[in-house]
């Protein structure tokens, strides 16, 4: 019997049995079930999940009309970056300032009445209109006994990884540490098997005037910690050390790489993806010429000595503790030869959820893990951008597309897999490009160079690569923005074509210079260094549930 046969009780009986994507193909296939799942809050709300790339949050007393009109509110802000809740913080450097898993952390050195010095850590909560919300929102402050460096915080397991360089004072190895410890008490986590991991760099005593040694990235996915360590050369490149850290185990199955490695993200906990150069001494390019940077030890430091270079690589690797190191289990996407005279390249970080986390308690929606993106950021130099590049361009692609590889290595040529990724090219001036699911958020500086700060400006842009929210977004396509800041702002939204994509753009602009800006699933922060301070605006994006819910009751 066709389905179309059956009476309207017995259709909604098979519905509510689909999980959300399905349920949007049936819509999308015939307006008979569009209708029917429009005419049933509980499948309207389903339907809308997946239109917008989320899904559905743990069990709770938010009934399915609550939940929707919060989705649908949350659905408009962020297309047209109207916020509906505004948070101020002024904050006095120096500091060290970020966003890490719903958190804005910052760090500062204090000196103490005898002389000596202390850091002092301070995190604040992140308001989220997708969640029952606790009033007053958590802030913790806690004194740390070493020189911080890197934060960076795992909320669905309590986890706070903070990371120091020692720096020993007779000739030994410089040494990054890693300190695992719980959110709330900032005291070893209960899952470490140790307090710290010291992990013991190449670079030794204390290093000559143009060279520093910095943390570059600290990355927590479940049991893994990636964390690596960058030595720059003063009118040079740089060369990275990084390694994987069982935090659970503490060493048995830790990782080590090193090289001229500029960027990695852990996908999953089998799957360790990495942006980097390659380092092979023995390869050459077709006119003989060695196409490699190589670095050489004196004991006075590491000096660069570089002889060309070939296009960068993405390189993925399977880390799964079942395998062996020594097994070499490798595959590497290679980039167009044009892209040999890139100048930086990076993983732009994605504020989503990974597959392996757990949703946030309380939350009635969130991104749907399986569709984040993986962004890279390139910059070119300006005498040697590609032909039909920006300086600035974005290479997306579905972070599903990287799997684990198999045994052995395997190189997969541009040709065979550029079809599988989409590349922007982004402003000039583009800076602080993120992720947050299948959208990408950055900003750049449009005044000219040596203008004042009272003429400077800057534009917060926002892609939108969700295919399903096309329809939607085509029906805001202008709209009045609510954004201040001591002067006006336009916002300008409009759907563009981009092969078999469509996305949106909104472009933001405002009379006031951004610093840099963070994003997360529910908010954007700009900050704004003027005059030795420096100014927080968290903008929030949905309604506060609390009040929907007396308009329901």
């Amino acid at each position: 019997m066709s389905l179309f046969k059956l009476s309207k009780e017995l259709v909604l009986l098979i519905l509510e049995e689909l999980e959300p994507v399905s349920l949007l193909r049936f819509c999308q296939a015939s307006h008979l079930i569009h209708s029917v799942a429009a005419s049933c809050t509980a499948l309207r709300y389903r339907y809308e999940l997946a239109l917008c790339g989320m899904r559905d949050g743990p069990p709770s007393n938010r009934s399915p009309r609550v939940r929707l009109e919060q989705l649908l509110n949350y659905k408009r802000g962020w297309p047209t970056l109207a916020w509906s809740s505004e948070d101020r913080l002024r904050i006095t450097p120096p500091t060290i300032l970020g966003v890490t898993g719903r958190f804005l952390y910052q760090a500062s050195e204090n000196t103490l009445p005898n002389g000596l010095f202390q850091w002092t850590l301070q995190i604040y909560e992140l308001r989220s209109f997708r969640s029952a919300l606790a009033d007053p929102l958590r802030h913790c402050r806690f004194n740390i006994p070493f020189d911080i460096r890197q934060v960076a915080i795992d909320p669905s397991q309590d986890l706070m990884v903070l990371a120091e360089l020692y720096f020993p004072t007779n000739n030994s190895a410089i040494t990054a540490r890693l300190h695992f410890l719980n959110l709330w008490t900032c005291h070893q986590h209960h899952r470490a098997a140790q307090l710290r991991f010291q992990f013991h760099t190449d670079w030794w005593g204390a290093l000559p005037p143009g060279q520093r040694i910095l943390i570059q990235q600290v990355v927590i996915c479940g049991s893994v910690v990636g964390l690596s360590v960058r030595l720059e050369v003063e009118e040079g490149e740089a060369t990275t050390e990084l390694v994987l850290v069982n935090w659970h185990t503490s060493g048995p199955r830790t990782r080590r790489y090193s090289g001229d490695l500029l960027s990695f993200d852990i996908i999953n906990e089998s799957c360790l993806v990495v942006v980097s150069h390659p380092d092979d001494e023995d390869d050459e390019d077709g006119s003989g010429e060695s196409v490699v940077t190589t670095w050489e030890k004196r004991p006075d430091g590491l000096y660069m000595n570089e002889r060309g270079k070939r296009p960068p690589q993405i390189n993925v690797y399977d880390i799964n503790d079942a395998h062996d190191p020594p097994t070499p289990r490798i595959r590497s996407y290679e980039l167009p030869e044009s892209w040999s005279t890139v100048s930086l390249m990076r993983i732009s970080p994605n504020s989503s959820p990974r597959v392996n986390a757990e949703p946030t308690p309380g939350a009635f929606f969130y991104s749907d893990p399986s569709q984040r993106l993986l962004v890279i950021s390139a910059e070119f130099p300006p005498e040697a951008t590609p032909p039909g590049c920006s300086r600035n361009i974005a290479l997306v692609l579905d972070e599903s597309f990287l799997q684990p590889p198999g045994p052995g290595e395997e190189i997969v040529r541009w040709n065979q897999w550029r079809s599988r990724c989409m590349i922007f090219n982004l402003p000039d001036r583009a800076e602080g490009l993120q992720a947050v699911g299948r959208r990408l958020v950055f900003f750049e500086n449009v005044a000219e160079p040596g203008h004042s700060t009272v003429d400077s400006s800057s534009r917060v842009h926002m892609l939108d690569l969700n295919p399903y929210a096309v329809d939607f977004l085509q029906s805001i396509v202008r709209s009045p923005s609510p954004w201040r800041w001591n002067g006006p702002w336009t916002t300008i939204t409009t759907v563009v074509p981009r092969r078999s994509t469509r996305y949106i753009r909104t472009s933001t602009v405002e009379a006031y210079n951004i610093t840099w800006i963070d994003a997360t699933e529910d908010s954007i922060i700009l900050y704004n260094e003027c005059e030795g301070q420096t100014s927080i605006r968290i903008l929030t994006f949905g309604p506060d549930p609390r009040t929907m819910i007396r308009s329901h009751t």
